[in-house]
C-alpha cells in the first residue's frame, strides 16, 4: 500500500522536477522511491513550490530544495518551521542536493552550508571508446573478459533474473563486506541491499532501464539507471561477479554504448560517499564534469 501511495505522486513529482534544471542525480523520482523503505514521505506545496519532506527515527529533512520555477526566503522559512513540527529546529532538520547555482537563495548569515561528495559526470563517447593511454586499463580488463567468456550475454532484464540477481549482490556484498571493515561502509552495503531490490521489484513503474550480463545463461553483472534530463544519464548502480575479471568494465562500456542511452551524450555516476577507494574507481575513468552540492542547516538550532 505505501508503494502504490508513493507511486501515485510520480506525475506530481515530475511535474515540478521538469519545471527547472536536474544537475543532480537525486532530481529524480527513482532516487525518491529508492529510499521509502527507511523514511516516510511527504509532499507539501508552499508558495507554489512542491516540498518533499522525509521522516525517519531522527527527525525531519526537506530531501531536495523546493521544486518549482522559483522559491524565496519565505517558504524556506516556511518548510523549516514545518520540520520541526510547532517545535523547536533540531540539527536533522535541514534541505539536502541544493546545487551551486541555487546557493544564492539562503542567507549565509542564517544557514550553514555543507559540501557533498561531488557527482561525476562523463562524456559517453570517452567510456564507449575507451581511446588512449587513459583508459589502457579498462580497455584491458574489457578485451580480458570477451576472450574468456564467449558464450555471455548482455541485454534487458526481466522480473524472472530477480532470484539471480539478489543472490548477486549477496555474494558480492559479502565479499565487499571482507575487505572493508568501516562500520559506515558495511552499514551501506546493508542499505543498498534493501534499494537494488525495491527498484528492481518496480522497475517498470519507474521507467527504468536495466541490463543484465550472463556467461552461460548464469548471472554474473547487472546494472540499471534513469534520465537525469535530455543530456544526462545516470548510471545509477552495478553489480558485478568480483571473480570475474573485468565484468566490471565490460557491463559499464556495454551499457554506455546502448541503443536506449543514444539519445544521451553525458554519463552520472553519482557521488563517491567520501569513501577514497570509490573516488579512485570513479577518477579513473577520467570525469568531464564533477557537480558539486550542498546540505544546509539553520545555525545554531536547539
Amino acid at each position: 500500500m505505501k508503494d502504490n501511495a508513493l507511486l501515485d505522486q510520480k506525475p506530481l513529482v515530475d511535474s515540478y522536477l521538469n519545471q527547472g534544471p536536474r544537475p543532480l542525480s537525486g532530481f529524480s523520482f527513482v532516487s525518491l522511491f529508492a529510499w521509502c523503505d527507511f523514511f516516510d514521505f511527504e509532499f507539501k506545496t508552499i508558495r507554489d513550490c512542491l516540498c518533499i519532506f522525509a521522516r525517519g527515527e531522527a527527525g525531519c529533512f526537506l530531501f531536495l530544495p523546493p521544486l518549482g520555477r522559483s522559491f524565496d526566503p519565505s517558504t524556506i522559512e516556511t518548510a523549516f518551521e514545518h520540520m520541526a513540527q510547532g517545535g523547536k529546529v533540531r540539527a536533522v532538520n535541514r534541505i539536502e542536493n541544493i546545487p551551486e547555482n541555487l546557493l544564492s537563495g539562503f542567507n549565509q548569515g542564517r544557514y550553514n552550508q555543507y559540501l557533498k561528495p561531488a557527482e561525476y559526470v562523463y562524456r559517453k563517447e570517452d567510456l564507449i571508446a575507451l581511446k588512449g593511454n587513459a583508459y589502457k586499463s579498462q580497455r584491458h580488463d574489457c578485451n580480458a573478459f570477451f576472450a574468456h567468456h564467449a558464450a555471455h550475454s548482455f541485454g534487458p532484464y526481466a522480473d524472472t533474473d530477480f532470484d539471480a540477481c539478489m543472490g548477486l549482490f549477496e555474494d558480492w556484498a559479502r565479499d565487499r563486506a571482507m575487505l572493508n571493515s568501516d562500520g559506515v561502509y558495511r552499514s551501506m552495503l546493508l542499505e543498498n541491499r534493501l534499494v537494488h531490490a525495491r527498484l528492481l521489484k518496480f522497475w517498470r513503474n519507474l521507467d527504468l532501464v536495466v541490463r543484465v550480463l550472463k556467461d552461460n545463461d548464469k548471472v554474473i553483472g547487472y546494472t540499471f539507471g534513469f534520465p537525469v534530463d535530455e543530456n544526462t544519464f545516470c548510471v545509477y548502480a552495478e553489480i558485478a561477479d568480483l571473480q570475474v575479471r573485468g565484468a566490471a568494465a565490460y557491463m559499464f562500456k556495454s551499457f554506455c554504448a546502448d541503443e536506449q542511452l543514444k539519445a544521451f551524450s553525458r554519463i552520472n555516476t553519482m557521488d563517491d560517499f567520501g569513501m577514497p577507494n570509490v573516488a579512485r574507481a570513479k577518477q579513473a575513468y577520467h570525469p568531464w564534469e564533477l557537480i558539486f552540492s550542498y546540505t544546509i542547516s539553520l545555525k545554531d538550532p536547539a
